[in-house]
């Protein structure tokens, strides 16, 4: 799961590391300026923001009003933005780039570094050195040293597999400053973070974060939704999200998250559903009403606990399939996303 910038920067400053004076704007009537000269940053989770026009500066009070409300409402690269960070301009004098990567191979977290920091870092990869918690004393410069420990504890206490800080600059009264954060929350560990339900879409009954696969999982109860997740890694998908119906979910509530889905482009889905306060023909009730309006729409479902007979006939009635095995079902949707690859 990707972590939105105004986000990190408050975890960074909650582990010592100095960060720009700032606030967000979440909507048109909050837009006010606190400080100029500012820099407006739109809160996407997409890769190269500043070439797509989603940072701006502004030095008077009307250009920060014209360029708040213009990135406000302002798509980039497809993305809506979540609001506007508003930022203090700190002036500085050498940028560097550093991220500590969780590194599957090594089954160990690893450092990568380089003194030439800033947008173009990407063209500069030869300048990237690698490095471990073993060693990085003999390596790094010794100011970038000092803030190692508090960026690993950050790292290992948000369970995250990224932490990116470019720039990572050195202001000119000799401090050390993130301009920039990319962090990204092992999808695995979401059940363990409080915070990351607050970038769930809070305006749905259920709990939602987007992912980067391509297989939608809806589940009731976190723990159900985590193991759905593991099992199609384990088989070789992707999962598109954590979709937690939460207890007592009614049709209408599955059907939103069905059109929620839907709306993401995801359209085979992975519906695991054990009834406890759940009741099965609800779920099933909400599934024959959203096949009937999206009959392209993919579903792999097992619905099993409460009211589960009466959930069965309501979908073979309706032609929908079912299985009573979740493995079966998964293999199947995994391998139905490679086919059509």
């Amino acid at each position: 799961m990707k972590i939105h910038e105004f986000l990190g920067k408050k975890f960074l400053k909650e582990y010592g590391i100095k960060v720009p004076a700032a606030y967000l704007i979440k909507e048109e009537k909050e837009i006010e300026f606190k400080f100029l000269p500012a820099v407006l940053k739109s809160q996407v989770l997409v890769g190269s923001r500043m070439k797509a026009g989603g940072v701006l500066f502004a030095h008077t009070r009307e250009e920060f009003i014209v360029k708040a409300q213009d990135l406000l409402f302002k798509e980039i690269k497809g993305e809506n933005p979540y609001g506007v960070l508003v930022e203090e301009m700190i002036p500085f004098e050498k940028e560097h780039y550093i991220s500590l990567v969780l590194d599957r191979e090594e089954k160990d977290i690893i450092i990568l570094y380089s003194q030439n920091g800033g947008i173009d870092i990407e063209e500069n990869k030869n300048s990237i050195i690698k490095t471990n918690f073993e060693n990085y004393e003999k390596i790094l410069p010794e100011k970038i040293q000092k803030i190692i420990p508090n960026l690993r504890k950050l790292f290992r206490e948000k369970d995250l597999t990224l932490l990116e800080i470019n720039p990572l600059v050195e202001g000119i009264n000799g401090e050390i400053y993130a301009l920039d954060s990319v962090m990204h929350l092992d999808d695995n560990a979401i059940f363990r973070q409080e915070w990351a339900k607050e970038f769930v879409e809070e305006k749905y009954p259920f709990h939602f974060v987007k992912l980067d696969g391509d297989i939608g999982i809806i589940g009731c109860g976190a723990g159900i939704v985590m193991a759905t997740m593991d099992a199609v890694k384990l088989e070789g998908g992707e999962p598109a999200d954590f979709l937690d119906l939460g207890g007592g979910a009614e049709k209408n509530t599955t059907i939103e998250a069905l059109n929620l889905l839907k709306q993401y482009g995801i359209n085979r889905i992975i519906l695991n559903i054990f009834g406890g306060i759940t009741k099965c023909d609800e779920i099933a009730q909400g599934l024959v009403e959203f096949i009937g309006e999206n009959p392209e729409m993919q579903l792999y479902v097992r619905l099993t606990g409460t009211n589960e007979e009466e959930a069965k006939k309501i979908l073979k009635e309706s032609n929908i399939g079912y299985y009573d095995d979740m493995y079966s079902m998964i293999s199947d949707a995994v391998r139905m996303v490679r086919i059509n690859d």
